[in-house]
Formats: structure tokens, C-alpha cells, sequence
């Protein structure tokens, strides 16, 4: 096989250099075929400087400069005897450029402010300089214009800008061939002094007056000139003098709508309570970002071309996103609103393909990121968007930008010095199931810990718990209150208020002991009525939909109500479920300010709740797990049967994409888009495909010189970057586009709405395996932990461990005595490997210390002390148990379920605090204390900690040589 393999690559070896001889034959003996072209003049407007700078005067009419007749004979020459094949258009690959056989001089296409030229590699004379540019379609350098002019690149130190030429030295970079030629018809050549102060640039035929006299004493016909960089002066040259040289465009402006065409239409507006809104006819759904530059961006969700996008700014009191470093600055962030998604920005190069511009925008405006992306595609307009953190730690910037057919759709964005109308919170749009005017849902950081993710501590404090209906439920110990009430409580300690999402639920809910899935046994011992989810809000009255973190929907038509409530009487009303009901847990109507019990729930476990919601949809449609997993893993739906359908459908209306069975929630879908992540697992293949170019170009060297080989290392990864950025940011607006698409498709089936919808999402390839893109990360996460933790006094934290593998070396750890304790020799640094205290020893196979009797608690005390005098000392779990009326610990490297794991504490224990869960700590001092005191912030992520060992693990980690070491 490998033979084979072998022979292959030679063989194609081989034909590749059968190819480029014949090119190079063919480009040195065919017959050129003489071709009559009409030169077209480019005309433009006269520009004007002060004194200090050069100045410019408009194209003449009458005929070309004489001093022109050398440009004009080689421009001639190239349009009469060039084939068709010979000429180049847009960029090429870097390999293509070096390998050209028709010998064209080597160079690369390099942004210089938001203009594009052709920058060269190669010195050559001039006559070379001026047919490399005109066979790429393209002019030799004109610095008509201020803006070139005082272009950073033109200055003497070029370098520090240019990364094409980055090891070079200033000599090489000193000259730059250009078109002009001294004198001009306004300021003919003064014989007597064989001077003139002014140049005609060859290339258009426009006139410059410059500040200084250039001296023709020296130099006969045809005069050549050259740019000067170090004086940033013109100056005659010969002809034949070996120079670098760029290409521009025959245009210096881009196409671009009038400052008179931007204007606000103030009948799209109305004012209430002094504020402005938009109209609700013209509701144009959005969020403000406020930047630190004194400017607002307005990031709508609505699909526009290029066009409308700076008519629909225009008309809101905004302009288009200027793109520059200070946007880049302000959405360069892990949770920036363009993460994954694609906004139109100010910036075209319409009719003028090489030249960039914020349109409605001051062009002075900088932008220092490298590459604007999909030139060498097509499209005239520029789009941004954000990829993901990850490209920043590899290319240096996470933003992408990209030239873009104008006529596309992509999302609005807009931009302006003050928010010319507020967004309406309320859910005015009643077409849409969103809570508005809610009380604020504050999760109480006391009762959690927040390090990797948040977990709720000590739930047993709160009341009764019940597993079943792939939820945890709590009974909340004889507390009652309002609607709002009960949804605040539910929130602080990170749960909603029961929900009833449809008919195989509320049967759960009187079944728990008969449900088909076995780990739910048993059955709600109460029977009450408790305050669901559902409500209607004030703008939207008798419209039902449940108000949690994580379902957006309406209430179905198939859930059982109590006997003589109707929800279609709703007005400003909550749903409450009566557990009392004999016919089963049946939902009913009632004042929000009636007080009853609060029931609150939460999906079972530690994680993502997106990611957890395919379980119960799995169970209440009876689709094996298997089935399930491969759906969710894979994205593949083309052997689906009808119960996965069921349960796609399930899935996608708890994320809330599907609402009302049949409706897509596209406010939810852009909230989705913003979290896809593209994981760069390419990197290393392309960074390798670069290596490869580059040992293989290094057989070049000796022709091409070590100079253009380093340079041209910047150049292929700037290809490679390039098409990394186009490719994920066309996947992003093919995606959003994509949806567009599909909410059109034909309702077969209600029921299996969601998974049509989703099928037609999947046809693209760029939304194939949608869920292995998303970034769960961005999600509210559940706060439950595992079920054997619910009402046990000890707390195990196995849900949210971020490493469990790392080995102690021996060395790193203190013995007390022959057969005591093993103690860490200093205290774990907790910020540095940003955990918790009540995980930093568990991550190490250890626990935090406790001690067993009053001798071993004073030796560790002592030990401690010698080492960290200062250091409050954070001991292992404890709780008060009422029962035998003394403290316990909590020893964290034994399970919860353990009969060793909850042992009495040997020493006196100074409770400064009546709650049940606490922290025992020993507080700086030179006698041994204990004491019991509130979780706070600064004992749980800022208090280093001491760790303990059992012998076994010790002797586990010696016994395996190739475990990863930990440090302190």
C-alpha cells in the first residue's frame, strides 16, 4: 500500500512538470496576434491642498502631455500585442503568484488604509513596473490624492507598517516607481532653469502643483520618476533603475449614497411618557449596544440588502456600522451580540474594486485588522460578524469581515452618536410567547456555589424533594404567597415555578408511581393548590404561555382543566394546578394576588438545560435512548420514525424555536445563531499545510532569494486566513438565510411541525450537525444536584468537578506522624486554578481536612499555623443535626451515602450562625478554634486551602508513573 502510495505522488510529480514546461514553451514561441483596443481615459475631479501639500488639478481634455509619450508607448505596446491569457485578474493564490510562467514580477495584494494595491516583491525598471500592472488591469501609482499622500506606508518608516516587506531594511524600501512625469500644461518646463514645480500623472491625466522644484538638469528623455519615501518627495529617475513598485485601481472612490439621501423619518416614530418608540407598525426588534467611544450601535434583527441597510439607518436617525477599530475593539468579546451572525456594515468598494469605504462615514476613520475576506469572490459590499474566542488566541483577532454580494440579505446594523428611540420591553407583539413585566428573577449567590458552574448547596434546607417526571421538584416548607412572589422565590434559589408543557406531563404529575420510566417510583404526597408558570401579561390579556429560564411557549389546548374554568376567559389571570382535583392534576385560573403554595422545579442534575431537554422528550414519547442519542449527536433525521418526530418536536418548542405548534420564534433562532461555535480543530492540519508550502517553496530559494521565501511565509498564512474566516463566516449567513427559507414550508402536521422545519434546515450543508456547533456555555445552566444529593446533609460535588485524574507526588505532601494524616505542604492557590475551596481538594482525589479526634485536630491545627500563620483555615463540610443536638462533619472523600461519611466533630464548635448549612473554619490564632460561620464569597473562591490524603491514593499515584502531576 504504501509503495502504491509512493508511485502515485510521483506519477502526478511528474505530470506537473510535463504542464509547466509546455506553459513555458507555449508562453516563449507562440505567435503574438496584433489587437486594436481604444484606451478609455479615467477623468477625475480636481482635488485641492494647501500649501504644504502637493496640489491637484482636473484632467485636461486636450491631448496627453507630451512627457507622457514614453507611458502612453508602453500602455500601447501591451493592449496591442497581449493575448487574452495573458492578463491577471483579482488575487491569486501565493503558489500561482511565485510559479507564473509568463515571468510577471511577484507580489501580493496588501490593505493600506482601506484601500487595496498590488505591492511587489520583485525591483525592476520602469518599463517592467508599468506592464506588470496594466496586464493585472490595473494602474502604476498615483499619489493624486492627500489621503495617499499622507498614508503612513509613504513615510519613512514604512516598515513598522507593511508587513509584506517586514525583513527588509529601510534601503530596500526607499523608492517606489510611480506614473507621473515632471511638469504639466499649467506649469510647463522652464527652459532656462530646465525645472518645473508640478507633475503629470500618466496613469489619468491628472495634474499635481508640488511645494518643490524638480531639476531635469541631470536626466535626458524619457523621464521616469520615483517616490521618495525617507523626503516623502517625487524625483526624476532613469528609466532603467531597478525599484519597487505598486498597483492601484483606475478609481479612488467608491460608490457611495449622498449625506443628503441620509435623513430621519420622523413619522416612523411617536412619544409616550416622554420617551420616543417606533411606531408598532415599524416595530423593528433589536438591542443597543453603548460603547466606551461616545457612540451607540443598534444591532436590528431584520433581513436587508446592502441598500436598505444604510436607507433603514438613515430613516432611524443612525448610519450604517462604520467599520474600524473601535468596532472591533467593542464586539471583540466571548459574549459579543455578532458572535456567529452577520451584519451588514458602511463599507463598499462598488465601482471601484480595489479602494474601500465607510459610506456616510469620515474616511479617516482607521481599521488595522490585515484581511477583509472574499475579495477574489465577487461582491462589492463588506459584512462583520464575530467567530468564535478561540481564533483570537490563534489569528490575533476574533473578527471577521468580508466582501459580500450587495443584493444579499443579512441583519441590520446601525450606528449613532445617541439612541434616537427607545426598545420596547413590554411584549407588545403579542404574536410572540415572551413574559413581559415580570418581577426580576435574582438567583441568591448564598445558596450556590458559582465555580465551574453554579450548583445549589445544602438543597435539603429548603424542603421536600421529589424526583420524578424527569424533573426535581420542591416543596417549599409551608410557604405560600403570591404569583409574583412564588416566581421570585423559585428564582433565588435558580428553579421556575412547575409547568405543564403538555398531557404526558400533567399525567406524570398524578402518576409519578406509574410512569413507564422506572426511576421515577413514587408518587407527590401533596395534595394542594400550587402556583404554576402560566400566566397572561398585561399587554397580551387572556393569550396563556408559560413564563420560565427556558420554555417560551403558549399553553396547549390538550392539558385538562378543572370543571367550569375556561383559559380562553383569561384577563390579567394565572394558571395555578389543583392537586386535589379527583379527576387528576387539572389547571384552573385564579388572581395572581390570591396567595397559594410554591411548587418549584428544575430539570434533574448539574448541566446546560438546552442540553438536557432531550431526556424527558425522549421518555414522554417512548424513543429509545440510542435512537435519541444518534439524533442529537449526529443531526441526522433521514431514518426518523414518528415518535423521534414527536420528540424533535418536544425539543424544539423547550428551547423555544417552535412555539404554538406551528411557529417559528426567529428572536430565538438569532439567539441561537450567536451562540454556534466553530471549533478550530483544523488549526494544526492548516498550520501544517503551511509548513509543507514552505519547506517545498525553500527548494526556490536560490532563484526567487531568501528575502521573498520569509516574506512569503506572511503572505500563504494570510491565504489560509483568508479562507478559514470566508468559509465560517458564509456558514453563519447561509445559516441565518437558511431559516428564511424554511419558515415557509407547508404545515403536513402540526405535530411534526418542528421536525419538517428542522429537516429544511438541515438540506444546507452549512447547518449540517447544527448541535455539535453550539455553544451550551451561554445557556442557563440547572442548579439540582444528583438525585442521592437531595435530602442528604452532605453535599458530594461529583456534578461539577473539573478534574479528577491529577496524581499527588509524594513530595508535595506532610505526614503528622507514622500512622496520621497526609497534608499538603503549603495551601492550593484558588484563584490561579480558578475553582472553589469545596472542590480544590476533591479535584485532587483528596478532601479538605478533618479530624477525628481532639489529638489529630490539634495536630493539624498546629501544622497549619507553622506553615500559613495568617490563613483562615477552611475545614472539611459540616452541619448542625437538630436530632442529637451536636456538629458533624461532612467527610467529602467518602460518598454522601457512606456510613463513615458523617461522623461527630471531637472539639467544641463556635456557632456564629443559626442556618444549617455552614462553613467550619478556624480563624488566625495561636490556639486551636472552630467555628461555624455563612458561606461567603470570600471563603468559597478567595480563601487558599490545605488538602487531605488517604494513604491509598498516595500509593496509587506512585504506583503509575505516566499520571499527570498537579502544583500547587
Amino acid at each position: 500500500m504504501v509503495v502504491a502510495k509512493r508511485l502515485f505522488i510521483q506519477v502526478l510529480f511528474l505530470l506537473s512538470l510535463l504542464v509547466i514546461v509546455a506553459e513555458v514553451w507555449g508562453a516563449t514561441t507562440r505567435r503574438r496576434k496584433t489587437t486594436t483596443k481604444t484606451l478609455k481615459k479615467r477623468i477625475r475631479k480636481s482635488t485641492t491642498t494647501t500649501t504644504a501639500k502637493p496640489t491637484t488639478t482636473g484632467p485636461k481634455t486636450e491631448s496627453p502631455n507630451r512627457y507622457c509619450r514614453n507611458y502612453n508607448r508602453i500602455k500601447k505596446n501591451v493592449l496591442d500585442t497581449a493575448l487574452h491569457e495573458d492578463f491577471i485578474i483579482g488575487k491569486r493564490a501565493s503558489t500561482t503568484e511565485l510559479l507564473d510562467v509568463r515571468d510577471r514580477p511577484f507580489g501580493t495584494y496588501n490593505k493600506k488604509g482601506f484601500r487595496l494595491y498590488f505591492d511587489s516583491f520583485d525591483k525592476v525598471e520602469y518599463v517592467r513596473a508599468v506592464e506588470a500592472c496594466l496586464y493585472r488591469k490595473l494602474q502604476l501609482l498615483a499619489l493624486d490624492t492627500p489621503e495617499e499622500i499622507n498614508d503612513s506606508y509613504f513615510g519613512n518608516r514604512s516598515l513598522e507598517y507593511d508587513l509584506v516587506h517586514i525583513y527588509d531594511k529601510e534601503p530596500d524600501m526607499e523608492f517606489l516607481w510611480t506614473s507621473a512625469v515632471p511638469c504639466s500644461k499649467s506649469d510647463p518646463l522652464n527652459k532656462a532653469t530646465n525645472s518645473c514645480s508640478s507633475v503629470t500623472w500618466c496613469s489619468n491625466n491628472v495634474e499635481t502643483r508640488l511645494n518643490y522644484s524638480l531639476n531635469l538638469d541631470q536626466l535626458s528623455r524619457p523621464y521616469c520618476m520615483i517616490y521618495r519615501r525617507s523626503t516623502k518627495q517625487l524625483a526624476p529617475m532613469n528609466c532603467s533603475f531597478k525599484a519597487l513598485f505598486l498597483c492601484e485601481s483606475a478609481c479612488s472612490k467608491p460608490k457611495c449614497p449622498s449625506q443628503n439621501e441620509c435623513r430621519k423619518d420622523e413619522s416612523l416614530f411617536e412619544v409616550i411618557g416622554g420617551k420616543t418608540y417606533l411606531k408598532k407598525d415599524h416595530e423593528n426588534r433589536g438591542v443597543w449596544e453603548l460603547t466606551n467611544y461616545g457612540f451607540f450601535y443598534y444591532l436590528g434583527e431584520k433581513l436587508v440588502n446592502w441598500k436598505e441597510n444604510w436607507m433603514t439607518c438613515c430613516s432611524l436617525g443612525l448610519k450604517p456600522l462604520a467599520l474600524t477599530d473601535w468596532l472591533m475593539f467593542h464586539f471583540d468579546r466571548p459574549n459579543s451580540p455578532l458572535q456567529g451572525v452577520v451584519y451588514w456594515s458602511a463599507m463598499t468598494r462598488a465601482g471601484c474594486p480595489l479602494h474601500f469605504e465607510n459610506c456616510l462615514h469620515n474616511a479617516s476613520q482607521s481599521l488595522s485588522i490585515d484581511i477583509i475576506c472574499g475579495i477574489r469572490k465577487g461582491g462589492s459590499c463588506v459584512a462583520v460578524s464575530i467567530r468564535d474566542p478561540i481564533s483570537k488566541e490563534v489569528f490575533g483577532t476574533s473578527m471577521a469581515v468580508k466582501t459580500t454580494v450587495c443584493a444579499s440579505k443579512l441583519l441590520l446594523g446601525c450606528q449613532g452618536t445617541e439612541k434616537t428611540f427607545e426598545i420596547r420591553n413590554d411584549a407588545s407583539n403579542c404574536d410572540l410567547p415572551e413574559c413581559a413585566g415580570l418581577p426580576d428573577c435574582i438567583m441568591e449567590d448564598e445558596f450556590s456555589v458559582k465555580q465551574p458552574l453554579r450548583v445549589l448547596l445544602a438543597p435539603w434546607r429548603f424542603g421536600k424533594w421529589h424526583t420524578c417526571c424527569d424533573n426535581s421538584i420542591l416543596e417549599l416548607k409551608d410557604e405560600y404567597g403570591t404569583w409574583d412572589e412564588a416566581y421570585k422565590r423559585c428564582c433565588s434559589i435558580g428553579m421556575d415555578l412547575l409547568s405543564v408543557h403538555n398531557p404526558a406531563k400533567q399525567y406524570c404529575l398524578g402518576n409519578p408511581y406509574n410512569n413507564w420510566y422506572t426511576n421515577q417510583a413514587g408518587y407527590l404526597p401533596f395534595r394542594t393548590e400550587a402556583w404554576t408558570a402560566g400566566r397572561d401579561i398585561e399587554a397580551c390579556r387572556g393569550q396563556l404561555r408559560w413564563c420560565t429560564g427556558y420554555l417560551n411557549d403558549y399553553l396547549k389546548n390538550d392539558l385538562t382543566w378543572k370543571k367550569g374554568h375556561d383559559p380562553r376567559f383569561a384577563n390579567n389571570s394565572c394558571v395555578y394546578i389543583d392537586f386535589g382535583d379527583p379527576v387528576g392534576p387539572s389547571l384552573a385560573l385564579a388572581d395572581c394576588s390570591i396567595k397559594k403554595q410554591i411548587i418549584c422545579e428544575a430539570p434533574m442534575g448539574v448541566s446546560f438545560k438546552s442540553a438536557m431537554h432531550y431526556y424527558p422528550c425522549m421518555r414522554n414519547f417512548r424513543v429509545k435512548e440510542s435512537d435519541a442519542k444518534k439524533i442529537w449527536n449526529t443531526g441526522d433525521l433521514s431514518r426518523t420514525n414518528y415518535a423521534a418526530k414527536r420528540m424533535i418536536q418536544c425539543l424544539a418548542e423547550h428551547i423555544g424555536l417552535v412555539y404554538n405548534s406551528t411557529k417559528i420564534n426567529e428572536h430565538v433562532y438569532l439567539q441561537m445563531m450567536s451562540r454556534m461555535f466553530y471549533p478550530l480543530n483544523a488549526i494544526d492540519s492548516m498550520e501544517n499545510s503551511i509548513q509543507d508550502q514552505i519547506a517545498w517553496l525553500s527548494s526556490f530559494e536560490a532563484l526567487h532569494g531568501e528575502k521573498k521565501i520569509l516574506n512569503f511565509k506572511v503572505d500563504m498564512k494570510n491565504d489560509v486566513l483568508d479562507d478559514y474566516y470566508a468559509t465560517h463566516f458564509d456558514r453563519a449567513a447561509e445559516m441565518i438565510i437558511k431559516l428564511y427559507e424554511c419558515r415557509g414550508i407547508k404545515k403536513m402536521n402540526d405535530e411534526t411541525f418542528a421536525f419538517d422545519f428542522l429537516v429544511c434546515l438541515l438540506q444546507s450543508k452549512e447547518m449540517d450537525r447544527f448541535w455539535k456547533v453550539y455553544d451550551f456555555k451561554f445557556e442557563r445552566a440547572s442548579v439540582i444536584p444528583a438525585d442521592h444529593e437531595l435530602n442528604s446533609k452532605c453535599f458530594a460535588f461529583y456534578n461539577f468537578l473539573k478534574n479528577t485524574s491529577l496524581c499527588i507526588p509524594p513530595n508535595y505532601l506532610h505526614t503528622l506522624n507514622d500512622s496520621g494524616p497526609l497534608l499538603t505542604l503549603g495551601p492550593i492557590n484558588i484563584k490561579r486554578f480558578n475553582t472553589s475551596s469545596f472542590t480544590a481538594c476533591l479535584e485532587r482525589r483528596g478532601s479538605l481536612p478533618y479530624a477525628e479526634t481532639k489529638q489529630e485536630f490539634e495536630m493539624i491545627y498546629f501544622y497549619i499555623r507553622s506553615v500559613a500563620p495568617t490563613l483562615t483555615i477552611i475545614w472539611d463540610q459540616g452541619y448542625y443535626d437538630k436530632f442529637y443536638n451536636k456538629f458533624m462533619w461532612c467527610r467529602s472523600d467518602f460518598g454522601p451515602s457512606s456510613p463513615i461519611a458523617q461522623i461527630p466533630i471531637p472539639v467544641a464548635v463556635n456557632a456564629t450562625t443559626k442556618q444549617d448549612f455552614v462553613m467550619l473554619v478556624s480563624l488566625p490564632g495561636a490556639k486551636p478554634n472552630l467555628h461555624a460561620v455563612a458561606a461567603t464569597e470570600q471563603l468559597k473562591y478567595q480563601t487558599d486551602v490545605f488538602c487531605r490524603f488517604q494513604k491509598y491514593v498516595v500509593n496509587e499515584c506512585l504506583a503509575n508513573e505516566r499520571a499527570k502531576k498537579w502544583e500547587y
